[in-house]
């Protein structure tokens, strides 16, 4: 899994952040199973491992290695200094109120949805995914909505890095069978989301455009697909269209 350097990075970093990402998918280890994963030796991973812990991104007890809270005051601050993120975060609350619901906004950031803020309201059920989490654009309502509003020539890097992969049977992993669901998006107003990420999900979200009508993030709820019918769905779309003109009207993007 050792990083790939080459003439534009350095190797150290890229050690380094390649042993940052091991730590996320396995939350704690030692320094041999770090070493393993990474495929270097033990002693330069103890030397990278010793360095982020003295710079406080790593922690260490009973011999096991773990990411720190660190990392969360860097995406804190840098979700904080949106401008627009005060009044994403009070219509999202306002949103979960509303509804019970589990209400989320993502944004698309180097081709990825990242789930930048969720709210679950009282009655909430279903998809627990951790702000900040990355994942394909085309898995969820959330994603498909902002491809969908994409320039052409961006959502073709996009697939031509990431490809289509599949997140359960029913993720669309054929192009022109997503270029269909994008068009049907663009012209509908929303995006739905029926198990194409995880099984018994299901979800709906609504773009979330500037002045000049660029596509900014998306604003979705998700819950149970038993109790997220289709007349449930059509009021929950209703709902988000509603606070979406809220945002809009709201954004310093008008001013």
């Amino acid at each position: 899994m050792k990083g790939n350097g080459s003439s534009n990075t350095i190797n150290a970093v890229e050690t380094t952040l390649t042993i940052v990402e091991v730590l996320k998918q396995i939350n704690a280890a030692g320094v041999s199973e770090i070493a393993d994963e990474v495929g270097i030796p033990v002693s330069t991973t103890y030397m990278h491992l010793n360095t982020l812990r003295h710079r406080g991104y790593v922690t260490k007890s009973d011999g096991d290695y773990r990411l720190s809270l660190r990392f969360l005051e860097h995406g804190g601050a840098v979700r904080q200094q949106m401008e627009f993120f005060g009044i994403i975060q009070d219509v999202v609350n306002q949103t979960a109120y509303l509804t019970g619901e589990i209400v989320g906004f993502g944004v698309e950031e180097q081709g990825q949805r990242v789930a930048l803020y969720r709210s679950e309201g009282g009655g909430a059920v279903g998809d627990q995914i951790p702000i900040g989490e990355y994942t394909y654009l085309h898995w969820t309502s959330l994603g498909k909505v902002i491809l969908a509003h994409l320039p052409d020539r961006r959502v073709d890097e996009i697939i031509d890095e990431h490809g289509l992969p599949q997140g359960t049977p029913f993720t669309i992993t054929d192009r022109s069978e997503l270029e269909a669901e994008l068009a049907s998006i663009r012209a509908d107003g929303y995006a739905t989301d029926d198990a194409e990420r995880r099984r018994g999900i299901r979800g709906a979200a609504v773009p979330i455009m500037d002045a000049d009508e660029t596509i900014v993030g998306s604003l979705g709820v998700a819950g149970p697909e038993h109790q997220f019918t289709e007349a449930y769905l059509s009021e929950l779309i209703d709902t988000l269209l509603e606070k979406r003109n809220v945002i809009e009207i709201r954004s310093e993007f008008y001013e």
